[in-house]
């Protein structure tokens, strides 16, 4: 009676299916990769959104006017989004509130951006971001 005698093999040994592994794996790694770049980018650019509507809601609390608390905080939102580099393909800001001594405004930024801005490496659609700042006005305020 003859006995076989079988060899089992071990990894790095021929036949190894290390290759095979990370050619699999290598395509879910960079996904997740990309999956947590994109997540940090969207969080940047909401913070960008935020950072307007504060400097926005600032501008407003130092016009006299309802109109001018408009105007300012309109300018002031464009300005600091084209500072952060975050281009939106629409934006709209918003301004409600007093301007009287004592009182408060509010200001909310509306962005619309395009993935592929935000990511930068080709994702498709558009994300809207929406962020609002209130400030106080001065209780004693020159004239």
């Amino acid at each position: 009676m003859s006995v076989s005698v079988t060899r089992r093999r071990w990894r790095g040994q021929h036949g190894d299916a290390g290759p095979l592994e990370a050619v699999v794996l290598m395509p879910a790694i960079l996904l997740l990769f990309a999956f947590i770049v994109a997540a940090g980018r969207t969080t940047t650019a909401s913070g960008d959104v935020e950072h307007a509507a504060r400097v926005g809601a600032r501008a407003a609390v130092s016009a006299q006017s309802s109109g001018g608390a408009d105007v300012r905080a309109k300018e002031a939102v464009a300005a600091s989004l084209v500072d952060s580099g975050l281009s939106c393909t629409s934006h709209s800001v918003s301004v409600s509130g007093s301007p009287a001594p004592g009182g408060s405004m509010t200001v909310t930024v509306t962005c619309v951006a395009s993935m592929s801005d935000i990511v930068q490496f080709g994702v498709p659609g558009s994300k809207t971001l929406r962020e609002s700042a209130t400030e106080r006005v001065d209780v004693v305020r020159g004239g």
